[in-house]
């Protein structure tokens, strides 16, 4: 069949219930009723998961960077890079709101190849972020039960014990099964949930933050006793804690890829995103001010690690703070993976049904519509990862992750050159010059990461470089392997 381009699809064409293709002609069901079942609120709490989760990990760039830096950035990063990344996303998201967002905005402005590409990237991705909170989870749940600690009652390891299976990997499995199944009963389950557990993951933070500044405005405590760490120069300063900031800050465009599933999604999703960018910046920098004002490390900020808001918990307010936020911690990885495997699963399902990977993967479930077998496949790609220690990978993703984001803007701005037809119910005010103070900001946190990942990180750097290539070669690839699968309209 003739290949209809995405942008030839008005955003105010758009059907409230739309045809979604998911396969070939050759035996396959070509199509499942996409129900328009998100709104705004679960998208919000969608998009709150896909990109932070709470500020669980933040503790580690002040011993990074420094106290004073550490709370710079939380300032600086999110108007240099997340507000141009959900600008970009905005945009693109209400002129193309398609199941499979980002992986159509690339095709109908850089071509099939670029979006194999993105597509590869992005699910690469899904293997590295959402594979680690069944991993985390178990971690938090083995400081209770130290019987499911990784390493012991292994049943089975292989390759020096590079992958593990044992108890801890029994847990991360039991975590998945559930989720998975909620992700096959569709997107509405997910974005309830997903509202619930947003709610209970901020609640403690709340409640942390309105002791932090109570404590700091009726004592003398000062939020930062030094600028950088000793012997650290403001740039470098800056590069060592600029992944993990970045790291908490990205992941704006990943619900794209369920836009068939949103209602009014070209209104919905931009609205979701004014609502989410200031109130993922406010529950960063409030109970930052708390941690930093409340004395803990005061003497040696080197010592601030992963856990220590629960430490501050424990200082500000009592042991049962301290609870509360772990239990936050805990409940945070079942919203971040249930997220993330709902909009990354729509990935392999596109290329499948694009004709780049084996074309039962774009079956969709008879009853409920969503991509079971993209779902349960994930699923299990997640499982070899969470039997494995890829620490140095998770620092790798950083920048498959800002390569793909960069490629986004670059189609944002061949669209607006090649179409400047196309309906825009969200446009990024300043015409071209608007468009270039989009992309200065990203681009820049882009080239200071590598930089700084080369000289700090090289093996994380490399393995980045790697990956970026793996998507690169895979497309000529698959196109080969995969190449007698048409492409449906």
């Amino acid at each position: 069949m003739t290949e209809i381009p995405a942008t030839q699809i008005p955003a105010t064409q758009i059907p409230a219930t739309e045809t979604r293709n998911t396969g070939t002609t050759h035996g396959l069901s070509t199509s499942t009723v996409v129900r328009k079942q998100l709104r705004t609120l679960p998208m919000v709490a969608i998009l709150y998961f896909s990109v932070s989760g709470g500020p669980y990990g933040l503790e580690a760039s002040i011993s990074a960077s420094g106290p004073g830096m550490a709370l710079l950035m939380l300032l600086i990063v999110p108007v240099v890079f997340a507000i141009p990344c959900a600008l970009m996303v905005a945009e693109l998201g209400s002129a193309m709101p398609v199941e499979g967002g980002y992986y159509y905005w690339v095709k109908a402005a850089l071509g099939q190849g670029a979006a194999v590409v993105q597509g590869i990237w992005n699910w690469i991705l899904t293997f590295l972020d959402t594979a680690l909170y069944p991993i985390v989870f178990a971690d938090y749940l083995s400081s209770w039960i130290p019987g499911i600690e990784r390493g012991k009652h292994v049943g089975l390891s292989v390759l020096g014990g590079t992958f593990s299976f044992d108890a801890h990997w029994l847990v991360t499995i039991a975590f998945m099964i559930p989720l998975a199944y909620l992700n096959i009963r569709g997107s509405r389950l997910v974005g309830e949930m997903s509202t619930m557990l947003m709610i209970l993951v901020l609640a403690p933070f709340v409640i942390l933050s309105v002791y932090g500044l109570i404590h700091f405005a009726t004592s003398d405590a000062t939020l930062a006793s030094s600028f950088t760490m000793p012997n650290e120069s403001v740039m470098s300063s800056f590069g060592l804690g600029l992944g993990i900031i970045i790291w908490n800050y990205i992941g704006w465009e990943s619900p794209s890829t369920i836009l068939g599933e949103v209602d009014k999604p070209h209104k919905t999703y931009v609205k979701a995103l004014w609502i989410s960018v200031p109130l993922i910046t406010i529950s960063y920098l409030l109970p930052m001010i708390a941690a930093l004002g409340s004395g803990l490390h005061a003497d040696d900020p080197s010592a601030w690690a992963d856990g220590d808001f629960a430490d501050v918990g424990a200082l500000l307010a009592g042991d049962w703070l301290k609870v509360a936020i772990i239990v936050g911690a805990v409940i945070a990885q079942i919203g971040l993976f249930s997220s993330l495997l709902m909009s990354g699963s729509r990935v392999p399902r596109v290329l499948a049904g694009e004709g780049y990977l084996p074309r039962w993967l774009a079956h969709d479930h008879r009853r409920y519509g969503t991509p079971a077998r993209a779902i349960v496949v994930s699923c299990l790609v997640f499982a070899l990862f969470c039997a494995m220690d890829f620490s140095a990978l998770v620092n790798a993703d950083v920048m498959v992750n800002l390569a793909a984001l960069l490629m986004q803007f670059v189609a944002l701005i061949v669209l607006r050159r090649r179409r400047p037809d196309m309906a825009r119910p969200y446009r990024v005010p300043g015409g071209n010059w608007g468009l270039a103070l989009l992309v200065i900001g990203p681009a820049i946190c882009t080239a200071w990461l590598l930089s700084s990942s080369f000289t700090e990180q090289p093996e994380a750097f490399w393995i980045g470089i790697g990956l970026l290539a793996f998507g690169v070669v895979s497309y000529p690839l698959l196109r080969r392997r995969y190449s007698g699968v048409p492409t449906v309209s």
